[in-house]
């Protein structure tokens, strides 16, 4: 009997026919039955005759494997394995735990530190290893990716593979209105049927990401296309989420971003604003993992600071998080109590030099952002967006991976460092009210520690009071851009004034006394 890992895949391979669309013509799915429950999952097509059925079971214990299919050959096939207890790294995939923050499926603390490289799966093939080797060498434990391949300023180049049988009909280096308006007749592609090699190389990539303990935030739409990937409509959209779901759900680390920008393609005349609630109920009647699922945003321009006007309507029970755009950093708590869910800043500006205010805020800046998510009590995502010169053609982290060659990304290294240091498994935001709007402060879960970012406010006196009264504690002053720790003299309470040496980026670590 086959043996199969708990929260790893199962996979069940078939021979069956060739002619004529095998993605379109062939209905395959399979019931998977252990004890009382059956779970019916899709199988695809894998092409040269290849036809695959995926799950990652949860329950440990024997299952029994059954097809049904629209020809013989692949209907009624049966498999029976037995699925035995996670080992190792392997902690299952990410899920809410008290509704606001994150834990792996066994329990184990996970709090997402993320970054942003949307396309680095279709670029060539020396950055592909370079951007595995920049996340070895960092802290970020989650990627927000695409599944179709991007096209915008600085990232123009077309992908060695389309995910779709076709060529594109026109090729502009220069991303302009008209490009990203694609015409109908300037279609090249078949949206009945994939490229299999295609998807292929990204799942290639979604376990490399997964052998690091990197999750994977996949981007199933987004507006950034001259190709009509973002205009296939809803019978072509169904089949595209159908076919992916089918490949990539039974992989642990994957997270589901119904569209990067999802607003954005209303605006050019992609998917319409009415499109989505049906969009991601599909996904999520479809996904038999019941993975983390979610939508992200335009950017707030300033006419919204304080609203929500241009946000998804997160309080939809199919949405598992939070997903924005945003640098009005301050209302997170208030968000976390408003959706009863964990509040993920996808977007807060990235640390870069272009020319668009989202990608040329300072390496302080982003790590800033950081501090003032994480220790409200929601999760930051960072970006980097450096040119060397206009139209240069090295890589972009935030389109294509690659190397980072900011600042930024070593002090947020450092802080989730001392966040892990100390048992910080989530962070419960604290001063939230009163006169301390100034300040960003989050204490551990257990209680022990409390963190208080004062950014680039720099009093000489400062008073905590809103730590719990008659408790006393030990301190360190943090210097999060020197990336420093030295011990405080005296003992710190809610009603004592304390004195600090003047400094911007700086921070306060509160140990309980003992």
């Amino acid at each position: 009997m086959k043996t199969v890992e708990q929260w790893r895949p199962y996979e069940l391979t078939l021979t069956g026919p060739t002619e004529g669309n095998p993605f379109t013509d062939v209905d395959l799915q399979a019931e998977f039955s252990h004890q009382e429950r059956t779970i019916t999952v899709h199988g695809f097509y894998d092409g040269n005759g290849q036809y695959k059925v995926r799950y990652m079971p949860q329950m440990v214990g024997t299952w029994q494997v059954r097809t049904i299919a629209n020809v013989a050959e692949l209907d009624n096939q049966t498999d029976t394995f037995e699925c035995v207890a996670a080992a190792g790294d392997n902690h299952g995939p990410v899920v809410v735990q008290g509704k606001t923050h994150f834990a792996y499926a066994d329990g184990t603390p996970y709090m997402p530190f993320g970054t942003t490289a949307y396309a680095w799966a279709f670029q060539k093939k020396e950055w592909q290893e370079q951007t595995i080797q920049t996340l070895k060498e960092n802290k970020f434990n989650k990627i927000r990716m695409t599944v179709f391949p991007k096209y915008y300023n600085y990232n123009t180049t077309q992908p060695a593979l389309y995910p779709y049988a076709g060529q594109p009909k026109k090729v502009s280096d220069t991303f302009d209105i008209d490009s990203w308006n694609v015409k109908p007749e300037d279609i090249g592609f078949d949206f009945s049927r994939f490229i299999p090699e295609y998807f292929q190389a990204l799942e290639k990539h979604l376990q490399e990401l997964d052998d690091l303990g990197v999750q994977a935030d996949l981007s199933l739409f987004h507006p950034y296309d001259s190709w009509g990937f973002a205009r296939m409509g809803e019978k072509f959209n169904k089949l595209y989420l159908r076919y992916v779901i089918a490949r990539f759900a039974s992989l642990k680390n994957v997270w589901w971003s119904l569209a990067n920008e999802y607003d954005l393609m209303a605006l050019v005349g992609q998917i319409p604003l009415t499109a989505w609630d049906g969009i991601g109920q599909f996904v999520y009647q479809e996904d038999p993992s019941a993975h983390l699922l979610s939508i992200h945003n335009f950017y707030d321009p300033p006419q919204h600071k304080g609203t929500r006007n241009n946000w998804y309507d997160y309080s939809k029970p199919w949405i598992t998080h939070v997903s924005v755009q945003t640098d009005n950093l301050y209302f997170v708590p208030q968000w976390a109590v408003d959706y009863q869910k964990p509040i993920v800043i996808d977007e807060c500006r990235y640390e870069g030099n272009i020319e668009f205010g989202w990608g040329d805020n300072s390496a302080e800046g982003m790590m800033d952002s950081f501090y003032r998510v994480v220790l409200r009590g929601g999760y930051a995502t960072h970006g980097e967006t450096y040119i060397d010169r206009p139209n240069t053609t090295q890589s972009i982290w935030w389109a294509h991976g690659g190397v980072l060659r900011g600042q930024s990304h070593l002090r947020i290294n450092f802080f989730k460092q001392l966040l892990d240091d100390n048992h910080f498994d989530y962070v419960k935001p604290m001063a939230t009210e009163g006169p301390h709007w100034e300040l960003a402060v989050g204490e551990s879960a257990d209680e022990q520690h409390v963190l208080a970012y004062l950014g680039d406010n720099q009093p000489e006196f400062e008073i905590f009071d809103f730590l719990p009264a008659g408790k006393e504690y030990t301190a360190q002053l943090v210097d999060a851009w020197h990336m420093t720790i030295k011990t405080l003299p005296g003992i710190i309470d809610s009603g004592t004034m304390f004195k600090l040496p003047r400094g911007k980026y700086q921070a306060v670590l509160l140990t309980l006394k003992k």
